[in-house]
């Protein structure tokens, strides 16, 4: 979320969508203070109500050195899909294809965290069951049944 009015945001140090503000130098480390790579979705809630209400924002040095952990690179961020993305993951494998879900795996393959498991979990699923609705489809054909 944005530090400086408590937006909800895509990227910690990406452009805010309602007050256009980019972190830059010092807020970079307060950006990623106030994301989920730092806090959890109930002291982000909190964060972000204390933003609304004119409070500045006072991490612990805890918080800020784990920030600068982060963008110095030395602390990895763990890759993991929420419900909704592997929710759309699963419908994309099923509308167009599950090489998709495949592509998907292998990008995050080698990243710390469960992201290439998740992939993976909502692909294969999809890659049987349409593999046996192809050779269902393919024997009657065969077969001359009607389909």
């Amino acid at each position: 979320m944005c530090a400086r009015c408590g937006t909800r945001k895509d990227l910690p140090l990406g452009r805010c969508p309602a007050c256009a503000h980019v972190p830059a130098m010092e807020e970079r480390e307060l950006a990623i203070v106030c994301s989920t790579r730092v806090l959890d979705a109930a002291a982000l809630q909190a964060a972000q109500e204390r933003i609304r209400r004119g409070e500045a924002v006072r991490p612990t040095e805890a918080l800020r050195a784990r920030a600068r952990a982060i963008l110095s690179g030395r602390e990895t961020v763990l890759a993991r899909f929420t419900a909704g993305q592997l929710a759309a993951l699963a419908l994309a494998n099923i509308v167009l294809t599950p090489m998709l879900g495949y592509a998907v795996w292998f990008r995050y393959r080698t990243r710390p965290g469960p992201a290439a498991r998740q992939a993976l979990a909502a692909t294969i699923p999809v890659s049987i069951l349409l593999f046996f609705a192809l050779l269902a489809w393919r024997a009657s054909f065969l077969t001359g049944a009607p389909t």
